[in-house]
């Protein structure tokens, strides 16, 4: 399991093309669960190592989804420079390409994956929380094996599997602590997913 809190870091190889910022219309869903979910603490920064945690993404059009870009987490509101959009990702090269003003999140090649696992799936949201990790592991949600690393290809092509025909869900990563993901038809979809075992947490605790 990794514990170096090294979740900021870009295992892929990426191409940024500078661009203008996506348009409000194209985020403004993202950014209402994103603030969400910082005051829940599930988005943020770990104070020791300073590395950012949480990333979301939406499809657009059929091949294109725009993510949070890398090390954003401390930012309590997003602005449009904030946000990537990826226009291409190859699971195989471990490569990504995308365009805007800052680099894409650092686990796009998964958001990539699960949005190849099903044309329906539109959210992809991922997020940090030590008891909701735990207790989706102790009640064998869905999951990744601990022994493969945040991402990487290993981690994408494992999403894949996980999902195994689902378009809604979430699956919990025991190798990257604390690490959840959920994805569904729409953003409320995959907000609600983890504001319900949000909930079933705190009831246990």
């Amino acid at each position: 399991m990794e514990t170096n809190r090294d979740e900021g870091v870009i295992k892929f190889q990426y191409t940024l093309k500078m661009a203008p910022a996506p348009e409000k219309t194209e985020y403004i869903k993202l950014e209402k669960w994103r603030a969400l979910f910082y005051k829940l603490n599930m988005i943020g920064e770990y104070p020791i190592e300073k590395v950012g945690f949480g990333n979301l993404s939406s499809r657009i059009g059929s091949d294109n989804f725009i993510i949070t870009g890398t090390q954003t987490g401390h930012l309590a509101h997003l602005e449009a420079h904030h946000y990537t959009v990826v226009t291409d990702c190859n699971l195989k090269k471990g490569s990504v390409e995308a365009r805007g003003m800052i680099p894409p999140s650092s686990e796009s090649l998964t958001h990539h994956a699960i949005y190849e696992a099903s044309n329906t799936i539109k959210y992809v949201f991922h997020i940090h929380h030590p008891q909701m990790w735990k207790h989706m592991i102790e009640n064998e949600f869905d999951s990744i094996a601990e022994n493969i690393p945040y991402g990487t290809q290993a981690m994408a092509t494992a999403a894949l599997e996980v999902l195994d025909g689902k378009t809604y869900g979430a699956f919990v990563m025991k190798g990257h602590e604390d690490g959840i993901i959920s994805y569904g038809k729409t953003a409320e979809e995959a907000g609600k997913i983890l504001l319900d075992i949000y909930r079933e947490t705190c009831s246990r605790n």
